[in-house]
């Protein structure tokens, strides 16, 4: 995987951990609290690949908010194991979102729930991913060859098509 995560170009490689992201959060019952929050924080992420006027600190805000309303406080909050692996992949892909952002800006100092974030936690993220049991390793393998494919429309709609979500 590090082989080809390193060839990746930046926005495919956000667009590796939203897909992978979105896949866990679909098993996730949308009645579960703070579901509605989850689902704009990937839409948030998803729009920022199109939208330049969605800045970094939008979506660090979305893992890390005064008001304590975010995805971080979601995981911690969360009693369900399965829920708890789902909030965490989302968490560390909109974390992962947040701070190539703040890189691609030039950002020196990061926030400090970001300064351990690097290039070298995908294999990491996919561990865990594949240690939850939610995903198959052939589901997260697909998500790795449509990203790979220069051809593959990377939209959140054909992502989420594609992987059956």
């Amino acid at each position: 995987m590090e082989k080809i995560w390193g060839e990746l170009e930046d926005n495919r490689k956000k667009v590796l951990y939203l897909s992978l992201a979105e896949k866990m959060f679909s098993f996730m019952d949308t009645t579960t609290s703070n579901y509605n929050e989850g689902r704009m924080a990937l839409d948030v992420c998803w729009k920022s690949l199109i939208d330049t006027k969605i800045t970094a600190d939008d979506i660090y805000v979305l893992i890390d908010s005064p008001d304590y309303n975010d995805i971080g406080e979601f995981a911690e909050q969360a009693e369900d194991p399965k829920n708890i692996e789902i909030w965490y992949t989302v968490l560390d892909a909109v974390a992962y979102m947040a701070w190539k952002m703040y890189e691609e800006n030039g950002v020196k100092f990061l926030p400090q729930a970001l300064e351990e974030i690097s290039e070298d936690r995908i294999t990491d993220f996919i561990q865990n991913i594949e240690k939850s049991g939610l995903m198959k390793k052939e589901d997260i393998e697909k998500a790795v060859e449509i990203i790979v494919d220069e051809d593959s429309d990377l939209s959140q709609k054909n992502i989420q098509k594609k992987l059956g979500i």
